[in-house]
């Protein structure tokens, strides 16, 4: 046996390892030069103007915007004049013609598209002053492809400061910046010296509950519950005919709900309906005393002359506050808890249409300087007028940016779109910093 690997003690003795040199670390990979890693900052866009919103006065801001030539971007959430969907089947309070602006009919006319023009001496539908005019100017060469629908302005703030940051009188306060989506949720900045936001308050219904606030349950029953008025004689006829229904409201809204259930339940004699109203009054509508819009009057003296008579097949309640919902399963009736006078009552409904007013958002604008009035809810316009019918906010403090349109009468009725047409001209002279006439002298240009 070799005795080559033996000790003296005859132990095995462990083979000496050869010594390997020190590790060192591999040197850093070298960065790639990718296109993005050499590029400039990716550009951002930028215009003078941002519109946002494409009801009447969003289109006849572009159109204006256009023909003054000022460079401009325009957002829609959904498409042109979708907010007149949701009151389509319903008619104006007064011929369509005093829904138009001269420069809308002259571009119409100048296009040859004439034809297809609402009537304008009738009142219209929601649906058919849309079709027959707000989306024959997006046909014109002044608007075809300049709104990006399906694209919402989500928030807005100045380019560069927050809305705490200290601001001189004097100071610089940079372009506005908006943060904006688009479909399949693309998403960019996008900077604009000016804005008008005329994005409206049809999508911001109030709730029912008492204070203003939702109704305990309220949001477990959406399924049963309506804000605006729905189309009851026609393609929702089915929710009501031989339903009890219940009214919430007491505007002209729901004095349309309550005449249009009256007429329903003539051929359908289960039909109930019952009205409740906050105001203590006998008399649920007020009515404008010399009313200009005839049909806006008529509505409301026939819904008072309905809750006032002790036949029929409704119901009404004045000084009531809606307490709870109680959700009874699917096809089972909606429970509906309201205090009267001291009591509280109950009824199981089918369908509730809850008309209790809109308010304007003001997500869009929470980081602007932005001192909402307290009690209606009406935001700064921005305009530099003193007249009430076109400025009934408070004064701004962020020069640029303007609330147009039904926004910015806040939660207050009463707003006309021929107003709105004459806050864009206003805004229009102001952005390009010239006397209202000079917007009028270059519009007949």
């Amino acid at each position: 046996m070799s005795s080559g690997n033996i000790n003296q003690k005859g132990q095995n003795r462990p083979q000496q390892q050869p010594q390997q040199p020190p590790r060192q670390n591999p040197p850093p990979p070298e960065p790639a030069e990718t296109e993005s890693a050499v590029s400039e900052p990716r550009s951002e866009r930028k215009a003078t103007l941002a519109i946002l919103g494409a009801g009447p006065i969003g289109v006849e801001a572009a159109l204006v915007a256009s023909r003054l030539k000022i460079d401009f971007m325009w957002f829609e959430k959904a498409q042109v004049g979708d907010h007149l969907n949701k009151w389509g089947h319903l008619q104006t309070h007064a011929p369509a013609k005093t829904m138009v602006s001269e420069i809308g009919l002259e571009e119409i006319r100048k296009n040859n598209l004439e034809e297809f023009l609402v009537n304008l001496e009738e009142p219209a539908t929601g649906k058919a002053f849309r079709d027959g005019y707000l989306s024959l100017l997006l046909e014109t060469p002044l608007l075809s492809g300049k709104l990006e629908a399906g694209t919402e302005a989500v928030a807005a703030g100045r380019d560069n400061r927050l809305r705490e940051d200290p601001r001189g009188p004097r100071d610089p306060v940079g372009p506005f910046r908006l943060y904006v989506r688009g479909p399949n949720n693309q998403e960019q900045h996008v900077l604009a010296d000016a804005v008008i936001d005329c994005t409206g308050v049809l999508a911001t219904p109030r709730p029912m509950g008492k204070g203003g606030l939702p109704a305990p349950g309220e949001n477990a029953c959406k399924d049963r519950i309506a804000y605006c008025v729905e189309d009851i004689p026609g393609a929702d006829r089915k929710k009501f005919a031989d339903r009890t229904v219940m009214v919430v409201g007491a505007g002209v809204s729901a004095a349309t709900a309550v005449t249009q259930l009256a007429e329903l339940a003539k051929e359908h004699e289960a039909t109930w309906v019952v009205w409740l109203s906050r105001r203590n009054s006998t008399l649920p509508v007020r009515r404008i005393p010399q009313d200009p819009l005839k049909g806006r009057d008529s509505i409301a003296a026939a819904a008072n002359h309905i809750a006032c008579r002790p036949e029929g097949n409704l119901e009404f309640h004045s000084g009531a506050w809606i307490d709870r919902l109680e959700p009874q399963g699917n096809d089972k009736p909606v429970k509906v808890f309201a205090t009267i006078g001291g009591k509280e009552q109950m009824w199981e409904v089918d369908r509730i249409l809850s008309l209790c007013g809109y308010q304007p958002s003001r997500l869009l604008n929470r980081e602007l300087r932005m001192p909402w009035e307290t009690s209606l809810d009406l935001p700064p316009t921005g305009l530099d007028s003193r007249e009430q019918e076109l400025n009934p906010g408070p004064a701004t403090e962020e020069p640029g940016w303007y609330v147009l349109g039904s926004k910015s009468y806040g939660r207050a009725s009463g707003f006309e779109v021929r107003a709105g047409y004459r806050q864009v001209r206003q805004a229009m002279a102001e952005i390009l910093r010239v006397r209202l006439p000079e917007i009028t002298k270059r519009l007949a240009a």
